[in-house]
């Protein structure tokens, strides 16, 4: 489908906004180019649920970085989520993984013959790392989930409490709001797909991973064992995602070292 181009910046489009797949299955992708020589492609695999739009802001502003360093790359939304087509109850986790596939080949058709590499935030290092082992690519995870039963878990001590909230219902009296089995956090979250991602184990995923696996996580948080690189987060910057309301996100110093040390390790840094 014809791509949309954001306004340009110094002769350099920004991004570009198109929809991607087979036309049952369009999915919603988001490319920026490289500014400059381009050495490096990246792809980004967003979280789910809530924390899909939480990050909105905050993967646009690490592309935005990394194409400053030559690194382009395409951000896209799960078939059922965000802007790609689907009704919420079409997402599951296979069906994620056979969205990453097509936004690779996407990423690949907008940015030949380069060297790529893959990005997770969050649930989305569980795409991720089936991705980067499936065609032998670099992985990167960003605030990677280890467990999914783990944040299981949280999700629904988070609905538990959104629900109790007098703030968010202030006529509310002595009961807590009604719960949803189909719903957390009002993500369309039905019992299988809960038992999907309990199983979720991270650490499983990346036995067979190819190095290097390069990770940004909270400094409050175990290293993963496979981790190549370990790069820390304060915890201020990394708790964007305990909360289920859009708030601005800005690149701090601390995160911008992050990202300064991603486009470093992605390939091509020798010759950039």
């Amino acid at each position: 489908m014809p791509a949309s181009t954001s306004p340009a910046r110094g002769g350099e489009a920004l991004h570009e906004f198109a929809f991607a797949g087979a036309p049952q299955r369009r999915l919603s992708t988001v490319f920026r180019p490289a500014q400059g020589v381009p050495r490096a492609a990246l792809l980004l695999c967003p979280p789910f649920f809530h924390e899909h739009f939480l990050s909105y802001r905050l993967l646009s502003l690490v592309a935005a970085r990394l194409a400053e360093r030559g690194i382009a790359s395409l951000r896209f939304d799960y078939f059922g989520s965000g802007d790609s087509w689907g009704e919420e109850s079409a997402f599951t986790l296979a069906g994620a993984v056979a969205d990453a596939e097509v936004a690779l080949a996407e990423l690949a058709r907008r940015a030949p013959a380069l060297p790529c590499s893959v990005l997770g935030a969050r649930a989305g290092g569980w795409i991720a790392a089936r991705l980067a082992r499936c065609h032998r690519l670099p992985l990167w995870l960003w605030q990677p989930l280890p467990r999914g039963q783990v944040w299981l878990d949280e999700l629904i001590a988070m609905d538990r409490r959104e629900r109790a909230s007098r703030q968010r219902y202030p006529f509310l009296g002595a009961q807590p709001w009604p719960s949803d089995p189909e719903r957390l956090l009002a993500a369309y979250c039905p019992p299988a797909l809960r038992a999907e991602l309990a199983a979720q184990d991270l650490e499983a995923l990346l036995e067979s991973a190819v190095e290097p696996v390069h990770v940004v996580d909270d400094e409050r948080a175990a290293p993963l064992a496979r981790a190549t690189t370990w790069h820390a987060l304060p915890a201020a910057a990394a708790a964007w995602h305990e909360r289920i309301d859009l708030r601005a996100t800005f690149i701090t110093p601390p995160v911008a070292a992050c990202i300064e040390a991603l486009a470093r390790l992605a390939p091509g840094a020798e010759a950039a």
